[in-house]
């Protein structure tokens, strides 16, 4: 299998286990996830993986077109808190709509990549170096970390 392949694999297990656990939320939107930093509710934690997939997607697609897209002394704390706090009142239909965008742009733009630009390395927005190969696991490792704290939150199998 090729890493291509397996990036593809897990990135879409990631996704399909964010969508289950949203699916199951039901009306618990407001319930506080996070009680320390952020102190996000269910729905703002929804919003931040909504614009961290939009934003990681152009990023990731950007190292490997060689590009640096991150600048040296970008601020991930306060880029989270405040797009979350503009996008707030996001609606969930849109949430989810836009998930699913930025999920299929990635995948049609991974059938398009040659699998030697996995290696092209630049700033992820965390300020580690990482290669295109290893932001894409940062990806859906971060994804199904956050899906992991709601279903843990809300008892969702």
């Amino acid at each position: 299998m090729s890493r291509k392949t397996e990036l593809k694999a897990k990135l879409e297990q990631s996704r399909q286990h964010l969508n289950h656990v949203l699916d199951l939320v039901g009306d618990r939107w407001d319930t506080q996830v996070y009680t320390e930093g952020a102190a996000w509710t269910v729905r703002q934690l929804a919003v931040h993986l909504m614009i961290s997939d939009k934003g990681q997607t152009s990023t990731v697609m950007g190292i490997a077109r060689g590009e640096d897209p991150i600048p040296a002394d970008f601020d991930l704390e306060r880029y989270n808190r405040r797009s979350v706090e503009k996008r707030a009142d996001t609606p969930l239909g849109d949430i989810r709509a836009s998930l699913a965008a930025s999920y299929a742009e990635r995948e049609a733009w991974l059938n398009t990549l040659d699998e030697a630009a996995l290696d092209n390395r630049g700033r992820h927005g965390s300020g580690q170096i990482l290669s295109v190969a290893e932001i894409l696991r940062v990806m859906a490792d971060h994804e199904e970390a956050h899906a992991n704290d709601i279903a843990r939150l809300l008892k969702i199998d």
